[in-house]
């Protein structure tokens, strides 16, 4: 069960990073890594990754079978918004682990 549901997100009981970083696996990391490359991650200047062009964050795939499942547990449905936010949760710990 998420830890947060959509309806908190919502109404501002926990944060955005908060809410989709419920939904990040280390498969989720491991292939947005692999897909967008650790180094241009690393290189971002920009806060919210938009210096990696959204066609990219659209493009990726995520190996997350239950990640729709996971979202409807939490009151969600998967979409390609959500999608690009787990993906670039996903990029923002890749960026703050060392190596």
């Amino acid at each position: 069960m998420p830890k947060y549901t959509r309806k908190q997100y919502l109404s501002k009981e926990c944060t955005h990073a908060e809410y989709y970083s419920q939904f990040v696996t280390a498969s989720i990391i491991a292939s947005v890594g692999r897909q967008i490359g650790v180094d241009r991650i690393k290189a971002s200047s920009d806060q919210h990754l938009n210096d990696i062009p959204l066609k990219e964050w659209d493009r990726l795939y995520l190996p997350a079978s239950d990640l729709a499942a996971k979202m409807k547990e939490a009151g969600d449905y998967l979409t390609l918004s959500g999608h690009v936010c787990i993906a670039k949760e996903a990029a923002r710990q890749i960026s703050a682990s060392e190596g």
